[in-house]
C-alpha cells in the first residue's frame, strides 16, 4: 500500500500533454490578457482569472503555481511572438535602399512594445520593470545570432556578418533603446521617430570603417 507521503510525491501538477489541457491553459491566459487590458497588473489576482475564465480556482491551480506564474507564461508567449517577426522581417525577400530591411525589423520590435492594445504594453513593461531579463533571451538571441552569422546589408548593397562581439553589443544597445521607450517614452514619442533613430543607430554601426 502506497503511503501518504509518496502519494504526495507523485501528485504533480498537470501538464499540457493533452488538447483539454492545453485549452485550458489558453483559457486562462485570454481571460488574464483580459482583465489586464481593462484593469491593471497590480489588482489582477487568480480568483478574478479563474472567474473571467469560467473554472474554479482549484482548476486554475492545477496549471498555475500562482498569479505570477500566468504572468510568466504571458511574456513568454509575447517574447516568443516578437522574435518569430524579427525572424521572418530578416528571412523576407531583400527590400532595396539603405536601411529598409533594419527599418521593418525595428518596426517590427517596436509595434510589438508600444503594443496594439494596453494588455500587451502593460506586460512588456512589467516584465521589464521586474528585471526577469530571461524572458527576453529569445528575442535577445535571435537579434545576435542574425547579426552574427547572416549579417546586415550595408549602404554599399554588400552584406556585413558582425563578430560576436559586436554582434552582442549593438543587440544589447537596442534593448537598452526599447527598455527606455517602454519605461518612460512610450507615447511621448512618436515611434516612427524613434525607429528611424534605431534604424541609423544599426546602419552607422554596421557601416563604420573597420578599425
Amino acid at each position: 500500500m502506497i503511503g501518504k507521503s509518496s502519494t504526495k510525491q507523485t501528485v504533480r501538477r498537470r501538464l499540457p500533454q493533452q488538447e483539454r489541457a492545453r485549452q485550458k491553459i489558453a483559457l486562462i491566459l485570454e481571460a488574464a490578457t483580459r482583465l489586464i487590458e481593462h484593469g491593471d497588473i497590480g489588482s489582477l489576482t487568480t480568483n478574478a482569472i479563474a472567474a473571467k475564465a469560467g473554472i474554479s480556482i482549484g482548476t486554475l491551480y492545477q496549471y498555475f503555481a500562482d498569479k505570477d506564474a500566468i504572468l510568466r507564461a504571458l511574456v513568454d508567449h509575447e517574447m516568443a511572438g516578437i522574435a518569430a517577426r524579427v525572424s521572418e522581417e530578416f528571412h523576407a525577400t531583400a527590400p532595396a535602399g539603405r536601411g529598409e530591411r533594419v527599418s521593418r525589423v525595428m518596426r517590427a520590435v517596436l509595434g510589438s512594445y508600444a503594443g496594439r492594445h494596453r494588455a500587451h504594453r502593460l506586460l512588456m513593461e512589467h516584465s521589464l520593470s521586474r528585471g526577469t531579463t530571461g524572458q527576453l533571451n529569445p528575442f535577445y538571441q535571435t537579434l545576435v545570432e542574425t547579426f552574427s552569422t547572416r549579417g546586415v546589408t550595408r549602404s554599399g548593397g554588400d552584406k556585413k556578418v558582425l563578430s560576436e562581439s559586436d554582434a552582442f553589443v549593438l543587440t544589447h544597445a537596442i534593448a537598452g533603446v526599447l527598455r527606455g521607450f517602454v519605461a518612460s517614452a512610450a507615447g511621448r514619442v512618436p515611434v516612427r521617430d524613434i525607429e528611424a533613430s534605431l534604424t541609423r543607430l544599426v546602419v552607422e554601426f554596421v557601416d563604420r570603417p573597420l578599425s
